[in-house]
């Protein structure tokens, strides 16, 4: 018999009809079980008497019970059991739960004789498993998603999930206390696994216990439901702070902005390419991966177009590799005239396959080291290091100019390589002007011209 099916005081009847096993089965039956009193050797069960004593004593070695009733047990641990049987992968397994009151096994066999009946029965023992075992099942499941996903995946449970929940039984978690944990991650306090000084209390954006708690251990709890480790999802009654307009962590910046950070970024190490790769970012709107993949075979400068086609991403063990862009297609970007006198003298003298953005010895640059290096003294230089501005707030930047000046959805989509125009209005809706009164203009417009051309 495969699957999972629950037998306690109760018959299963097997019968073959065309080639097909039915199975049929009577109302389930908890036991509870008495783990300190029995009959006597007579057979006559503990008296009245001595059962009050035990209830009203606080220690039952001082309750009036003579010897004869108490089994070997008596006085340790909890009192009440309850027990049942299931027969798992074609063999019968007992399964157990104690209790310290009464009340407590009858209200748990009541419930449980309830799911059974209307089909949510599932193995208490399974909802013992630690989050963190749940976890990795979860994440193990997770073949289809980019390796830099999935590592970030890792990486908020290994730093701000398993801290909380790791050795937690799985079953055992709570609404209250996610509720309560993530009230710690919006105000600070809360445990975590990081290797530099107090950063472990600091408060996190909204769109950061979004993801943290939403999408990562959320999607452990939705597993554990999946798989019968608990009959209901805790997240479900959750809130977690609101992410104004989707953009809260986003920062645009001014052109004066960019310039500061394009000239200062220049300065570091007295690189002009380095001036280049703010504009470039600023002002063309790449992945910074993007970027640091392109070779001088990708520049057609007569029609002033890139080829994005590969980008740096983290394998499974946060290697940088190239692979295909985030949506997994190719696309042509357009970059602007004055551009094109810094980007010509970055290919000219190249190979095709050289890149076009590289590193002093003639190779590639990575994007950490280019960061730690360049990009947070020129923030510091600049004096914006209280803004909260990264690399990818210069693709942001892009797209605020862009739609300023005119530009509509699918093209910025095509520009930006989003997967859909819903991704980029998701995004950046609230960037594009209100038009409903030059619309209203229009139509009534129309109206005129045509009736005016019918009379």
């Amino acid at each position: 018999m495969s699957g999972l099916y629950l037998k306690a005081a109760c018959v299963y009847e097997y019968r073959e009809r065309r080639g097909e096993e039915h199975v049929g089965r009577s109302a389930m039956k908890v036991t509870i079980d008495d783990l300190w009193l029995k009959n006597d050797d007579d057979g006559n069960p503990p008296s009245r008497a001595a059962k009050r004593s035990l209830a009203n004593s606080r220690d039952p070695m001082k309750a009036n019970v003579p010897e004869k009733w108490r089994k070997s047990r008596y006085g340790v641990g909890m009192r009440w059991r309850c027990h049942w049987t299931i027969v798992k992968d074609g063999r019968r397994v007992q399964r157990v739960k104690q209790f310290a009151r009464l009340a407590e096994a009858q209200e748990y066999a009541a419930a449980m004789e309830d799911d059974i009946r209307r089909g949510r029965y599932h193995d208490p023992k399974l909802a013992q498993k630690p989050f963190r075992r749940v976890a990795e099942e979860w994440t193990a499941t997770k073949a289809d998603i980019k390796p830099g996903t999935l590592r970030r995946y890792k990486r908020e449970l290994r730093i701000y999930i398993n801290p909380q929940w790791g050795d937690t039984p799985i079953g055992d978690i709570k609404t209250e206390a996610i509720q309560k944990w993530v009230n710690q991650l919006s105000e600070g306090g809360y445990p975590a696994d990081r290797k530099r000084g107090t950063e472990n209390t600091r408060a996190l954006k909204p769109r950061s216990i979004r993801n943290i708690v939403r999408v990562v251990m959320g999607g452990v709890l939705g597993h554990a439901l999946k798989q019968g480790y608990i009959t209901a999802n805790p997240m479900q009654s959750v809130a977690t702070p609101r992410v104004v307009d989707d953009d809260d962590d986003m920062v645009f910046l001014s052109i004066p902005e960019v310039e500061d950070l394009a000239i200062e970024a220049g300065r570091v190490k007295n690189d002009p390419q380095d001036t280049l790769i703010v504009r470039w970012q600023a002002y063309v709107g790449p992945r910074i991966g993007e970027t640091f993949a392109l070779q001088v075979k990708d520049m057609d400068f007569p029609r002033r177009r890139a080829r994005i086609r590969r980008t740096w991403a983290e394998d499974k063990d946060g290697k940088m590799i190239l692979g295909s862009p985030k949506n997994g297609k190719a696309r042509w970007v357009a970059f602007p005239e004055f551009l094109v006198a810094g980007l010509e003298r970055q290919c000219d003298g190249r190979d095709p396959d050289d890149y076009v953005f590289r590193a002093a010895r003639g190779g590639n640059l990575w994007v950490n080291t280019w960061r730690s290096r360049i990009w947070s003294p020129a923030v510091r230089r600049a004096g914006m290091e209280d803004s909260g501005v990264r690399i990818h707030d210069l693709r942001h930047t892009y797209a605020s100019i862009a739609i300023a000046n005119g530009c509509d959805v699918k093209t910025l989509q095509s520009q930006l390589g989003h997967s859909s125009a819903m991704v980029t209005l998701d995004t950046y809706a609230r960037l594009w002007p209100e038009k409903l009164d030059e619309v209203a203009d229009a139509v009534g417009r129309a109206r005129a011209e045509e009736l005016d051309e019918a009379a």
